[in-house]
């Protein structure tokens, strides 16, 4: 008597693993593909549309420093000249 109802459990797992799977598959699948596809786009450097329609030569800031310490402990900038010297 335990094999058959084991043997039950495991036929209605299997049955219902097959219809959570047919339903719930699509939509992961076209979720993992939008993650993806965003992904893809911010690494191309694609340009969204809404963005695209603002005129030339505006300034837009998105955000600003949370501190202004931040940005003067960066350093001086040093230029550097390259010297050839002469090999004997």
């Amino acid at each position: 008597m335990k094999f058959f109802q084991t043997l039950l459990i495991l036929i209605v797992f299997y049955y219902s693993f097959k219809v959570i799977v047919r339903l719930l598959l699509p939509f992961l699948v076209k979720w993992w593909l939008k993650k993806a596809q965003a992904n893809f786009n911010r690494q191309q450097g694609y340009v969204d549309p809404q963005e695209a329609k603002k005129r030339e030569g505006e300034v837009h800031i998105k955000s600003t420093p949370q501190n202004k310490s931040s940005v003067e402990d960066l350093g001086e900038y040093v230029d550097y000249e390259e010297i050839k010297e002469d090999k004997k």
